[in-house]
């Protein structure tokens, strides 16, 4: 059976009394794009610097397409390519040399590397600045040519951490295709990133991290109904004022809490039942009087559980 790209297995890290990731375990596919999210200090980039192998787990092991990050780190490292946060970049370089350099250290040489420099730069659409400096590069330009750096030696697993800061939308739109068509080739990748709405059209799979522990993972979709479904906000608006009664006759009705009003005729609460509950709630609406003329359900966004996780008191 051929073993998932990346494997976490009681995973633990530590800085001193600072509990970082506290007993992870994940298995994540070959072949998908696995967005890692959570609110500042949930353990993403400690998380990623040991899958890197730059940052010693306190206990627990970490397998890359089958390796042992330790006890064969080279064949592990020889599959990633890692970006990270902030990634400083040499200032006196021009962007072909600072890709040259790296292509070099990757073991590729003559046409070989050169071809393959090309090949990335188009990639990140930096052909206009093939011979700028890189201390000329706008903050966007900078990433991507990072991003390039990172893809130098085709590897196998890319662990991306805030790949898209400070990129403009049109550089956003170029880095999900790239990270698409990798996949298409059969690369995988891990990310983070603050711009939470795109992550989830990027990715096939999300884990939400939070205080070192996994609270969840799985499909976007799975993740998102789990941790953001399980009390949906339904909201209706009706044809006439309901009059005086009508918060304590929908209180007594069952799976509804939390009833608020937003003007006369629209009203919102949660709702606890599965669909066929909630339209035998509607049929008896109509049948008490109260005409609904609108339904639709809202959801709380990924935003607003990541703030809920970073502002409450667990």
């Amino acid at each position: 059976m051929e073993p998932p790209a990346i494997s976490i297995q009681d995973l633990r890290i530590d800085y001193g009394s600072h509990l970082a990731v506290d007993n992870m375990n994940l298995d994540i596919p070959k072949g998908i794009i696995y967005g890692l999210v959570g609110p500042n200090g949930a353990g993403k980039t400690s998380t990623f610097k040991a899958l890197a192998s730059l940052l010693k787990p306190t206990i627990g092991k970490i397998f890359i397409d089958g390796h042992d990050i330790v006890t064969h780190q080279r064949l592990a490292q020889s599959n990633i390519g890692y970006m990270p946060d902030m990634a400083p970049v040499a200032s006196d370089l021009k962007v072909w040399e600072f890709l040259d350099m790296f292509a070099g250290a990757h073991g590729l040489s003559g046409s070989e590397k050169s071809t393959r420099i090309d090949e990335c730069i188009a990639m990140v659409n930096l052909h206009s600045e093939y011979h700028a400096m890189c201390n000329s590069l706008s903050r966007g330009m900078m990433q991507r040519l990072v991003l390039a750096k990172t893809m130098l030696h085709r590897p196998r697993l890319l662990i991306l951490d805030e790949p898209a800061s400070g990129m403009d939308i049109k550089s956003r739109v170029g880095l999900r295709q790239i990270l698409r068509n990798l996949c298409k080739e059969g690369s995988t990748v891990l990310i983070s990133s603050h711009i939470l709405p795109e992550l989830t059209e990027m990715c096939d799979m999300l884990g939400i991290l939070h205080r070192g522990k996994l609270l969840d993972s799985g499909s976007v979709h799975g993740v998102l109904h789990r941790m953001t479904g399980l009390l949906p906000e339904i909201q209706i608006r009706l044809a006439v004022p309901p009059g005086m009664h009508w918060k304590e006759w929908l209180a007594e009705q069952d799976f509804v809490s939390n009833i608020m009003g937003q003007d006369v005729k629209k009203y919102s609460f949660h709702y606890e039942g599965e669909d066929d509950d909630l339209a035998e709630l509607l049929q008896k609406m109509v049948a008490a009087g109260y005409l609904v003329c609108r339904v639709s359900e809202r959801k709380r966004s990924l935003e607003e559980i990541l703030l809920d996780l970073e502002y409450d008191g667990h």
